[in-house]
């Protein structure tokens, strides 16, 4: 996995977290801003998203030990943070969407390993696409993420996102050719 520049400590969390879900065959996929430096675009992240196919065994699981380094945030039932170094976790529901309007749901991982296990592009850049669209003023940073993914990695017109989000991609890849 690229590490950015001040991310170690999120990506050590994110090992720490699909070690624990290993452990109890809970398969995952990770998402967010290390995905997004996973597929090329090296920017910093202060949290890691995981999708997990069941939030609440996910929790359960992950915090079994009281003593290990994975602890429930009581205020927020989806959340977790490292005791170690203060890096929060959320954890994601696989096949859902995360809020009204979302068109693009998380996509359900099938296999559970120490090894970090990450979404691909093009469901990356499609989840990121639906967020944006659906809170612009709040969720910038996701459009900026698919921006740079389209030229960092020099992404074709015809990349296979998601139907949801395919028009507002081919926008967005137009507005980008139109300026190089």
């Amino acid at each position: 996995m690229r590490e950015a520049t001040g991310t170690s400590a999120v990506a050590e969390t994110a090992r720490t977290v699909a070690a624990a879900l290993a452990r109890f065959d809970i398969p995952h996929l990770i998402a967010g801003g290390l995905a997004v430096q996973e597929h090329g675009y090296p920017r910093v992240t202060t949290d890691v998203d995981v999708i997990v196919p069941d939030v609440l065994e996910a929790l359960e699981f992950a915090t079994a030990d009281m003593t290990g380094p994975l602890a429930r945030i009581p205020t927020v039932e989806d959340r977790l943070r490292d005791k170690r170094n203060g890096v929060m976790i959320d954890l994601l529901p696989a096949g859902k969407v995360l809020k009204a309007g979302c068109k693009v749901p998380f996509p359900v991982p099938t296999s559970a390993g120490d090894e970090l296990q990450f979404i691909t592009l093009e469901e990356l850049i499609s989840l990121k696409l639906d967020s944006w669209v659906n809170s612009p003023e709040r969720r910038i940073r996701d459009k900026a993420d698919v921006n740079e993914l389209i030229l960092r990695r020099n992404l074709p017109r015809d990349l296979a996102v998601k139907m949801a989000v395919r028009a507002i991609y081919i926008v967005t890849w137009d507005a980008i050719e139109a300026e190089t």
